[in-house]
């Protein structure tokens, strides 16, 4: 197992991350190779740099959208009820002026400059929006040039279909689920955006929605999706 190249399981914040490394814990004694579960801080690039050309990658992802909502919403409850984040200085600015995602989302095409020049400063602000899926995964064309390292990745709405497969992949052929495996969840469903809202999202996060694309199909070569 030491010979081995290290699988590294990227964690890319509001993707369901916590509850997989909370199942991979609970099976420590069943990993068949060396596994690291790295911080939000890995990224594609630092891990290459840290583990060598060897390693592989393994991760969950999640539509843009989806992300945006959940990511706006845990950080407005300072990430309660599971975590107690609080807000840094300018995450405090942010939400003096954004008081829903709707909000955020529609200023980033409003005429008024001075809101959108918010609206810009609240993506810059807020964890999980200045950290995103490109912070992770670079770019579409690094995503792709990186498949062959990849072991396994999954779309969140799909892990639970595909988890004994996603873990299969990881050398984890056998699991159990842990009584009470971490999920970060929030306390109610957050309210879905207007398709104006997610319009003036997509044309804000061109790239983000890019590289979903990408890891959807690269999901799907490796029989993880749908």
């Amino acid at each position: 197992m030491s010979d081995t190249p290290p699988l590294c399981l990227l964690h890319i914040g509001k993707t369901g991350g916590s509850y997989v490394r909370s199942v991979l814990r609970h099976n420590r004694n069943r990993w068949t190779r060396p596994i690291k579960l790295l911080r939000h801080s890995a990224t594609l690039t630092n891990t290459l740099e840290s583990f060598g050309d060897a390693r592989q990658l393994a991760f969950t992802f999640r539509c843009p959208t989806a992300r945006f909502v959940s990511a706006f919403y845990s950080r407005r409850r300072q990430g309660r009820p599971t975590y107690q984040y609080n807000w840094s200085a300018e995450e405090a600015a942010a939400y003096l002026w954004f008081d829903t995602a709707e909000e955020l989302a529609l200023a980033l095409a409003s005429r008024d400059e001075r809101l959108k020049s918010a609206a810009i400063f609240a993506f810059d602000a807020i964890e999980h929006l200045k950290s995103n899926l490109a912070t992770y995964l670079i770019s579409p064309e690094a995503l792709r040039m990186s498949k062959p390292q990849i072991a396994a990745c999954v779309d969140l709405p799909d892990l639970d279909t595909h988890l004994s497969a996603f873990m299969a992949r990881l050398g984890v052929e056998a699991f159990d689920l842990p009584a009470k495996p971490k999920r970060h969840a929030a306390p109610s469903p957050a309210p879905a955006l207007s398709a104006e809202a997610e319009a003036a999202l997509r044309a804000h996060w061109v790239e983000e929605y890019a590289l979903y694309e990408t890891a959807r199909e690269i999901a799907g070569e490796l029989g993880l999706s749908g």
